[in-house]
């Protein structure tokens, strides 16, 4: 049995993988790592790369997207070891950051899942881990309440992304970023894996309410540190990613906070949305269409 399952969704991003699969042959020491790629439907040559890159990777090739939830759901259907490890293409292991991960999530089983320090490749720290998203934050985040109310947003903001704290500090949080989420493979199967109402987005604030729901405790792990490239796939597609993000904002929505509240929501934000159209126009994005 080995020791780590990492699971991989890509789609189109050949470099970035080709940098993480690399990595993970690199910094993996003693450790038996199973490492399974799902392959969206690319048609930059990323399925050869990896066959050439890391012949001993399982390679699931579903012939179509089936997106991040979709794809990670066969990925971790496909894990054997006992712990999982949901990575982004676009992300490069450090030295120890594998061991390091492993060793804290086995040593505190009262936590479900955990994270590590994300950099970005010129070293700033990125600012992840944070509060789970009340509907209010919601409202205040995507629609003119955040203009109206902006003293109580941003104080909302301050607490939920932990104000003051650098990320240089193990500590507990609720939502930790799924492009790099370790836990135990039996816990995830049990919380019924990524909910594939979800395409790209809140997949990580579900995620991470259900693990929170089943009593596990939720870990940002400072120790361990993993460059990440960010965005890599949904910036070839940046009017297709809006359009998405908006309708998997509208799922979590009805999903924790009901339907009422999801059809408020769709029409108060429905401003915002015509704003970022005419912007991507202006970038020269529609095309993505």
């Amino acid at each position: 049995m080995p020791d780590l399952s990492i699971v991989i969704v890509n789609y189109n991003t050949r470099e970035p993988l080709r940098r993480c699969l690399e990595s993970i042959k690199a910094q993996r020491g003693m450790l038996d790592v199973q490492v399974i790629v799902v392959d969206n439907a690319s048609k930059d040559d990323s399925a050869d790369m990896v066959r050439q890159v890391m012949s001993e990777a399982l390679l699931i090739e579903p012939g179509h997207n089936t997106w991040f939830t979709g794809g990670n759901n066969l990925g971790m259907a496909q894990a054997a070891a006992p712990v999982t490890l949901i990575l982004n293409p676009d992300t490069v292991f450090l030295p120890g950051t594998m061991q390091t991960m492993l060793a804290y999530l086995t040593a505190h089983p009262q936590v479900g899942a955990i994270t590590c320090q994300m950099r970005f490749p010129t070293g700033g720290i990125q600012n992840t881990g944070s509060l789970v998203p009340a509907y209010g934050d919601l409202l205040m985040g995507y629609t003119f309440f955040g203009v109206l109310l902006k003293p109580l947003r941003d104080s909302r903001r301050r607490k939920m992304w932990f104000e003051g704290w650098g990320r240089d500090s193990t500590r507990p949080v609720e939502v930790i970023p799924d492009s790099n989420l370790m836990a135990p493979t039996a816990l995830l199967r049990e919380v019924g894996m990524f909910d594939e109402s979800f395409k790209l987005y809140f997949t990580e604030d579900d995620i991470c309410r259900r693990i929170l729901n089943a009593g596990r405790e939720i870990h940002f792990v400072a120790e361990a540190v993993l460059l990440h490239e960010e965005h890599a796939s949904t910036s070839q597609v940046q009017r297709l990613a809006s359009q998405v993000y908006f309708q998997d904002l509208l799922v979590f929505t009805r999903k924790y906070y009901g339907s009422a509240q999801a059809l408020l929501l769709r029409a108060l934000i429905w401003p915002t949305r015509q704003m970022m159209d005419v912007a991507q126009w202006l970038r020269g994005e529609r095309k993505a269409l």
